[in-house]
Order: C-alpha cells, then structure tokens, then sequence
C-alpha cells in the first residue's frame, strides 16, 4: 500500500495527522480546530472517523458512528480532554449504522442529534431500520454494528437544505446530497477566510493512504443519477477540503470528484453487463471483486487488505443496489 505522509502534489488523498488539523493562518481565519477521531472499527484503522470541531469552549461532533464503537470514541474524546456529555451536539450526514448507529447512545447521554429530516423518526424508532440492515448482514448484525438503541425524541432535531447550524464560533450549513441515500446531508463549516466540506458517504470513501475510491451503492435508495447531481453540487462548492467518514481527507481542488463519478458510471456497467449475461449471483459477485481487486492492486493495494476493508458484505450491498437501480429504470422505461 502506497503511504501518503504529506500534502500530496496532485492534491489527491493524504494521510491525517491524528493530531490536530486547523485553520490556515490569516487575517479572517476563526480559532476553529477540526480533529479527526478515529474509531478503529473492526481493528481498521481509517475504516470509520468521526469529526470533532472545537471552536471557544463550543465542541460539535460530525457522525455518531455505529453502535459498536461507542467506547472507541469515548475514548478517542478523552484523548482531546472531552467526554461525551461535553459535547454541544452531533450532525449526522445520515442514518445508516455505520454514521448513526451511536446516535441513540449519544442522545441518551444528553447529546442532541441533528439529521436530516426524513431520517428523524428512524432513530427515534430504529426497528425499519435495522430490519433493511439486517436483509444486508443477516447472522453478523450484532458483531457488524451493536446494539442501536432508540434515541429519545426530543433530543433529535430535523436538518432542512440549506438550514445553518450555529453554535458559538462553529456555523455549519446543511447541503442536501442524495444519490448514496435518499435522506444525505454534507456540512459546511465556516472557517473564515476558507471553509471545509463534512462529505459523509456523498464523496464516497479511501481505503486509508491510498488513492483507491471504494463506492457505497445500497439498496434501496442508491441512484446514480442524484449521486452525479451530487458530485457537480460538490464541485462547485467553495470549501477547500472534503472530509470523508471513510479514509480521510482530499483537497476539494483534486481529482477526486471526477474519478468517482467515472468509478460509479463504470461499476453500474459492469453490473447491468453481468446480469444481462444470466450468470448467477455467485459468479456475477465473483467478477465483481476480482475487478475491485485488479484496481486495487494498481493502487499498490495487496489482496489481504482490500478484503479486510471492501468486505463481502459490502461486495453484496453494491450489487444488490445497483441492481435495484437498474431495474428501477427498466421500469419506468417500460412505463
């Protein structure tokens, strides 16, 4: 795996520094940190980070992270000399367990969760939600993801497009970004004189230190056509740097964006190429990581460690949904 210590100079993915990141020196720039916190989920570094921005006593948390992690992250907050019930509140970019599965967790805590509005009433009663999750992982639910609990309703606030979110020196805005889900939000954080973009799964995910964009397409809301709406709203914002949940941090000024959409163009492809051929769903999962793997590995990414990461679960989910996609517009086609 090809490591990253610096700034890259194509402007592509770097490593964090698991110390601090702040704002660049200027005469506008706000005394704002931004912290990455690392949950380590399944021993992987990288896998799953939450964001903790800290501005004038004020600390905001970006993503809860699942259910699992809950003590990865009570610990990776004691690292910064906070504990959970110091924190102002947690924005979630959306609801799936692996950004909001410690959502109830938080709110029981007295921590109050904001998300978008049409995921408010599935963390207050998550029982929807972990039923689609669990047609995903089956037996592995419990070891995948924890114990989600229901958050007490009065600690969750709906998020509107555009809404801004302010607390002491911290102001984020609210982007509505569907296309990896129906009910997506990115969050811009005002910094000053440059501002920082929160992408969730909106900009896909790294496999840590590498170039190497790994695409989440679940069922049943992926949809390629909002998700490129999504990237050229991306494209087009003024921040300076795209935050990932998954894998780190790119420069908005990269790559990055244009190789994800071309990523999610070619892999709905290869699936409507595959399934037309009538092949099994075996063989058709088959080709499928042995494609995923031959990039990887011009990533410099060995076999092992694309496994440990693009997990077979996640294998399942992509083709599931691009599937569902694609018939999707079969029929409206037929329609």
């Amino acid at each position: 795996m090809r490591h990253q210590g610096g700034p890259d100079p194509a402007g592509r993915a770097r490593r964090l520094d698991p110390r601090r990141i702040r704002t660049a020196e200027g005469s506008k720039a706000l005394s704002i940190s931004i912290e990455p916190i690392d949950l380590r989920y399944l021993g992987l570094p990288g896998a799953i980070a939450c964001w903790l921005c800290r501005g004038d006593g004020r600390a905001v948390l970006i993503e809860a992270g699942p259910a699992r992690s809950m003590e990865q992250l009570s610990s990776g907050l004691a690292e910064h000399g906070l504990a959970i019930e110091e924190l102002d509140a947690c924005l979630v970019t959306h609801i799936h367990l692996d950004h909001a599965g410690a959502a109830g967790h938080l709110a029981e805590r007295g921590v109050p969760i904001h998300v978008h509005e049409f995921g408010v009433r599935h963390l207050v009663d998550p029982s929807k939600l972990l039923s689609s999750a669990t047609r995903i992982y089956g037996a592995a639910m419990d070891t995948l993801w924890g114990e989600t609990i229901p958050a007490p309703e009065a600690m969750v606030h709906p998020v509107l497009d555009g809404q801004e979110l302010v607390f002491g020196p911290l102001r984020f805005r609210a982007i509505e970004t569907p296309g990896h889900a129906r009910h997506h939000h990115v969050f811009e954080l005002d910094l000053g004189d440059e501002s920082v973009c929160f992408s969730g799964d909106a900009a896909a995910m790294l496999l840590p230190n590498t170039d190497f964009i790994s695409i989440p397409t679940p069922p049943p809301e992926f949809n390629l056509q909002a998700w490129k709406e999504t990237i050229h709203r991306l494209r087009n914002g003024s921040w300076s740097r795209l935050h990932l949940t998954h894998g780190g941090s790119v420069e908005a000024s990269s790559d990055h964006l244009s190789r994800l959409e071309t990523e999610l163009e070619e892999q709905v492809e290869w699936i409507r190429a595959w399934s037309e051929e009538g092949i099994d769903r075996r063989e058709l999962h088959s080709r499928y990581r042995q494609a995923l793997i031959e990039r990887a590995r011009a990533c410099e990414i060995d076999d092992q460690t694309f496994d440990s990461y693009a997990s077979e679960h996640l294998l399942g989910m992509n083709i599931s949904g691009i599937q569902r996609w694609l018939g999707q517009q079969e029929q409206e086609s037929d329609g």
